[in-house]
């Protein structure tokens, strides 16, 4: 009897596994289905749906579209728009513009700027051209520079062309320079050669070295020889 119940035990338990199983094959292509509706996929089958599924997806949609417009994708459809998201809209636009003529970038109308907005955009301009001006990079209109702006400019020049002719590199104009800086740049020069002397390269240039080397170059190069 004992045994009886043993094996009927186990063969309602083996009937009942296929069961689940198949109500798990069931909700895993279900879930698939519902997963590619939510995504927007062309996939979807909403007839596969209950309501509230329903319900979810249409909120994925427009929150889909809402982002669309936010970022200005042509896949936007204002149309489906509630009011609240077509004032947010309109603020993000603002706010779009503002910052791209703050920027100084193409994608700027100020026609629908407001008057404090034009005025910081001025402003913002006018401190592109100065930076760019000071740089020395881009495109500089010295006309828009106030006296005290264009002499910051000059200043900033004169210390770019000194750099280059210390570094021995780039185009450098030793014109430009005062005797002081003439003569500093010829001791950097006189250093560089007498360094590619000290160093076996072939850029040595002996006959500006022997010239006259600085003291503390005179120095290095004593040094040198007694090392040999």
């Amino acid at each position: 009897m004992k045994n009886r119940s043993i094996i009927l035990c186990a063969t309602l338990l083996a009937a009942m596994v296929p069961l689940r199983l198949t109500s798990q094959n069931l909700q895993e292509p279900h879930s698939e289905s519902l997963q590619l509706c939510l995504e927007g996929f062309a996939e979807c089958n909403l007839k596969t749906l209950n309501p509230k599924e329903l319900q979810s997806v249409k909120q994925a949609d427009a929150d889909r579209n809402f982002a669309d417009c936010l970022n200005a994708s042509p896949t936007c459809d204002k149309s489906k728009l509630n009011a609240e998201q077509k004032l947010d809209l309109v603020r993000a636009t603002r706010d779009l513009n503002l910052q791209n003529c703050l920027d100084g970038y193409t994608g700027c109308n100020q026609a629908i700027l407001t008057p404090s907005e034009r005025t910081e955009v001025v402003q913002a301009i006018h401190f592109h051209n100065w930076r760019t001006c000071l740089d020395g990079l881009g495109d500089c209109d010295k006309t828009k520079l106030s006296p005290e702006e264009k002499q910051e400019v000059v200043a900033a020049q004169y210390d770019r062309n000194l750099q280059t002719c210390l570094d021995g590199v780039g185009q450098c104009d030793e014109t430009l320079l005062s005797k002081q800086d003439q003569l500093q740049v010829s001791r950097a020069a006189q250093d560089r050669q007498l360094q590619d002397c000290l160093n076996g390269s072939g850029a040595c240039g002996s006959s500006s070295v022997a010239a006259d080397p600085p003291a503390h170059s005179r120095g290095k190069a004593a040094r040198h020889a007694g090392l040999q």
